[in-house]
């Protein structure tokens, strides 16, 4: 995968993922009750794996996209 196709999925990762965070906080239902409030927690945790991923994305490949981390 080109650096420039990277870069660009984890942009839109992390845009994606802000943006589902600030509906959750400031835009969804605060009175929601039982599975709901279990599906706004997840939701909440589905945005954080998103800015997770984006930031992966963007800057877990050097030059050539090749990874620096060692596995040990």
């Amino acid at each position: 995968m080109s650096i420039g196709l990277r870069r660009a999925g984890g942009i839109v990762g992390v845009v994606g993922g802000i943006g589902l965070a600030a509906w959750l906080v400031f835009g969804a239902p605060h009175d929601w009750d039982g599975g709901m409030r279990l599906l706004r927690h997840g939701l909440a945790l589905v945005s954080l794996g998103a800015i997770n991923g984006g930031a992966w994305l963007m800057f877990s490949g050097g030059q050539d996209g090749a990874s620096d981390v060692v596995a040990g």
